[in-house]
């Protein structure tokens, strides 16, 4: 499973039920409570096998709060094009977001190949971003998620504000992820990313080919729903034609900020390219 979505699903017991009081409730905050109450439940169990750290269970809620909005918003994962990510890598984070956002959801998954990503939780009313990120091997395959001491790191950004003072507790160890990602969020307001949405490598191509039916929208949802139940996830692909290979790269991408609107009040990102 290449997503750290998919391994958090069939890793964590609470996992469905999470995704359903999320989904079911009328307030997050209602959600959120009874999310932690089923953790609780099932810590507790847990603890008598294991001995759980402090640390873990905090992550684990985390996790867990992270999860909720990714399913109370649609399960929407944004995957970064190899060429795209590459380049992104080869670029300077941008010193602030912008005044308008361009996000797929109000809460998705960001895919950074090599990397690993985060959850995305946008909060309007406050105009900031809640990003937990994880990385790269999360909840690997044969080793007990309570074993296997995944890490998250969670960053709050407000926009379009300055993001160094707003990031300076960000461990060291992720701020290669936590770059991309902001690179990858910018990248979401240029109007030259294309947005493919398909299906996750591996999936049947007679039941992908289902899912896209061009007349049949029976075939299309049986098809979609015997895609999900199977473990395959919808996803949304990210890239830029004509991208220079990286190995051509000799100066770094940054990003240009652009004011523009009456009075020059509003602002923009421009992306420079690496060459």
């Amino acid at each position: 499973m290449e997503y750290a979505v998919q391994r958090y699903a069939v890793t964590r017991p609470w996992a469905k039920r999470v995704g359903q009081l999320y989904v079911q409730a009328a307030q997050v905050a209602e959600a959120r409570a009874q999310m932690k109450d089923v953790i609780r439940r099932e810590l507790e169990r847990a603890a008598q096998v294991f001995e759980i750290p402090q640390a873990a269970i905090g992550c684990e809620l985390a996790l867990a709060e992270a999860w909720g909005h990714f399913f109370r918003h649609g399960r929407v994962v944004s995957h970064l094009d190899g060429g795209l990510a590459q380049a992104l890598a080869h670029t300077r984070q941008p010193g602030n977001l912008p005044d308008t956002l361009a996000l797929p959801a109000e809460a998705f998954f960001l895919h950074v190949p090599g990397e690993g990503g985060a959850f995305i939780a946008h909060q309007p009313e406050r105009r900031a971003l809640l990003l937990t990120m994880v990385r790269m091997g999360f909840a690997p395959d044969g080793v007990n998620w309570l074993q296997a001491a995944d890490q998250v790191e969670v960053a709050r950004v407000e926009y379009p504000g300055e993001l160094v003072p707003q990031l300076a507790a960000v461990g060291a160890a992720w701020q290669g992820l936590l770059a991309a990602v902001l690179n990858g969020l910018a990248m979401m307001t240029q109007p030259r990313l294309a947005r493919v949405k398909g299906w996750e490598a591996g999936a049947p191509a007679d039941w992908v080919a289902a899912a896209g039916h061009p007349s049949c929208a029976k075939t299309r949802q049986r098809a979609r729903s015997q895609l999900l139940k199977a473990g395959f996830g919808e996803i949304t692909f990210c890239r830029v034609e004509d991208l220079e290979a990286a190995a051509a790269y000799q100066n770094q991408g940054y990003w240009r900020r652009q004011s523009f609107g009456e009075d020059k009040a509003h602002s923009r990102l421009v992306w420079v390219a690496p060459r």
